[in-house]
């Protein structure tokens, strides 16, 4: 296994210092850690004990936090959907009141989390975690985040702009399934030569046009 990347350049001047297992802020620098590790390594890149030398503790400091690994990973998912949620309610909260341009908002900013930090998105959505049942308040956020789409599909039915043949769960389903694909292919460059480099323009037409046929017709 590799060493990990030694640009961690925004983890707190205190904590890279060095620090007893006790310190305040230590539960939080392992989370900034792993982030970053998440994004400049992957999630099999590096371990707990490197994170720990990362932010400046002894190799046992991090384990009066976290298990194991895993229950790092899960913290670092977590944080992550509790953000994506955050963001997701704040955009919503500014953009006009019309439904395609509601879920083409909802759809760009899940679009532009994935995009902006593609390590957390893999851990958030991926297979890395072990069994997330295991970490409860994961779990919570994942449904909570899911929560904010089902709210927006059944706010739409409910005004009769959104079709109603499906309970508004299975379209809010849907949806996710369309965004989940377009950012899945987006990361993975295949939509590239498509939208000439521009993701978020490429992300805001297909994102309209997946999302007219979820629509009301009458």
């Amino acid at each position: 296994m590799g060493e990990p990347s030694p640009q961690h350049d925004d983890i707190p001047a205190a904590v890279k210092k060095g620090s007893h297992y006790h310190h305040p802020d230590l539960r939080e620098a392992m989370i900034r850690v792993a982030e970053q590790l998440l994004e400049s390594d992957g999630p099999n890149g590096w371990t707990v004990r490197a994170a720990a030398r990362i932010a400046g503790v002894s190799s046992g400091a991090p384990y009066r936090h976290f298990a194991d690994k895993d229950t790092l990973l899960a913290a670092v998912a977590e944080r992550g959907f509790n953000q994506l949620r955050a963001e997701i309610e704040a955009r919503l909260s500014a953009v006009e009141d019309a439904p395609v341009a509601r879920l083409s908002a909802l759809g760009e900013t899940y679009v532009a989390f994935a995009i902006s930090s593609p390590g957390r998105y893999q851990i958030m959505f991926g297979r890395d975690i072990f069994d997330r049942k295991l970490h409860p308040s994961l779990c919570l956020a994942a449904d909570r985040t899911f929560e904010s789409l089902r709210e927006e599909m059944q706010r739409a039915q409910g005004r009769g702009t959104m079709r109603s043949d499906q309970p508004a769960e299975a379209i809010a389903a849907a949806a996710w399934a369309m965004i989940h694909g377009l950012a899945d292919l987006l990361l993975s460059g295949r939509l590239h030569d498509i939208g000439q480099g521009d993701e978020a323009q490429l992300a805001l037409t297909l994102g309209r046009t997946m999302f007219e046929g979820l629509l009301s017709k009458a």
